[in-house]
């Protein structure tokens, strides 16, 4: 189940990076950071593969994007309400995988970009009214883009486990093909002759 906490400077102080999810870190005064932690198999990487990374981060960019374009509406009636996310910049932010391995790391100020659209505009919002999947899925490959991602994962994750079960299968496979068929025992097949008589057969095992 996904959820999201945040953590104070001491909290984060003493907080293990290495957990499973995506955290964004914010600068504080002195050195005192804070952060955000979003955890979940919604943001946790199950292989080091591209279309697992985007997947993640997809999905963090759909939360952030429901949640203010429901705190939009409800300021409507109320102007008091506000989502308890920063739209500040994080000045990191770290991908790990489910397994607690470390997947990616930002650090947004390497990038030239000093803002990269983690929640969306009143813009986007209209923009996305017609087709909001669409429109947050090309928003997250931007965002990644000026965040000075490139492709450093594989598409698809094959493990040397994987391509020798592929291989026995293909021998089998290739045996199969050129063996000549053979009928069980236990199927009877039925012949006819040319004076249309017809006879059954039982073959031989």
């Amino acid at each position: 189940m996904a959820s999201s906490a945040k953590f104070n400077a001491d909290q984060f102080a003493n907080m293990d990076t290495h957990v499973a999810g995506i955290i964004f870190v914010y600068a504080g005064k002195d050195g005192n950071d804070t952060a955000m932690h979003f955890s979940g198999k919604e943001y946790e990487m199950t292989a080091k593969t591209q279309d697992e990374f985007i997947r993640v981060m997809r999905n963090l960019k759909t939360t952030l994007w429901l949640v203010k374009e429901k705190e939009t509406e409800l300021r409507e009636k109320n102007d008091g309400i506000r989502c308890k996310y920063r739209t500040t910049t994080p000045t990191t932010i770290y991908v790990n995988m489910a397994n607690k391995e470390r997947a990616k790391v930002f650090e947004t100020s390497d990038c030239d970009f000093s803002k990269f659209g983690f929640f969306p505009t009143k813009k986007d919002l209209e923009r996305s009214a017609r087709d909001k999947k669409k429109y947050i899925h090309a928003s997250t490959i931007a965002m990644l883009e000026a965040l000075n991602f490139r492709v450093e994962f594989p598409k698809a994750e094959t493990t040397t486990d994987a391509k020798v079960e592929t291989k026995k299968k293909e021998k089998v496979q290739k045996k199969a093909d050129a063996a000549p068929a053979t009928v069980p025992a236990s199927v009877q097949a039925t012949v006819t002759t040319p004076a249309t008589a017809s006879v059954s057969v039982q073959k031989a095992a």
